[in-house]
């Protein structure tokens, strides 16, 4: 599993979402560098499950900027993270575009993560 909390800012992320997400970010970018990958069937639309990390294939301009991001708020709240920015080195230029969420992809995340939230808690008998 990759997340890839699409439109959420950071700072409203718990560490737990936080530190996963920044660990995991860079997998896109590193099968893409290697060549393993295949935008064939790559989804339109952002989408959870099956698809979700084909996606982001050619839109790892944004996958970019939002590890940056990720990178900071672990900083600025003393976690101690190796920076991984370099994944993105050796990708191709074409690969780099940019990607606007939509109100629609923050719902869906929120949506989850909340779930998530959730689930754990019924889990932990803690809800």
């Amino acid at each position: 599993m990759t997340r890839i909390n699409c439109g959420i800012l950071p700072i409203e992320l718990t560490n737990k979402h936080l530190i996963a997400e920044h660990r995991e970010i860079k997998r896109i970018p590193n099968c893409v560098s290697k060549g393993r990958f295949n935008l064939k069937n790559q989804p339109e639309k952002f989408t959870l499950g099956t698809g979700h990390v084909k996606f982001f294939y050619d839109k790892l301009g944004y996958l970019k900027k939002r590890y940056e991001e990720l990178y900071v708020e672990c900083l600025k709240r003393n976690i101690n993270v190796q920076y991984y920015g370099n994944s993105w080195n050796d990708v191709p230029k074409e690969m780099m575009n940019d990607y606007c969420p939509t109100d629609s992809d923050r719902k869906l995340i929120r949506q989850r993560i909340l779930e998530k939230l959730t689930n754990k808690k019924l889990d932990n008998g803690t809800f």
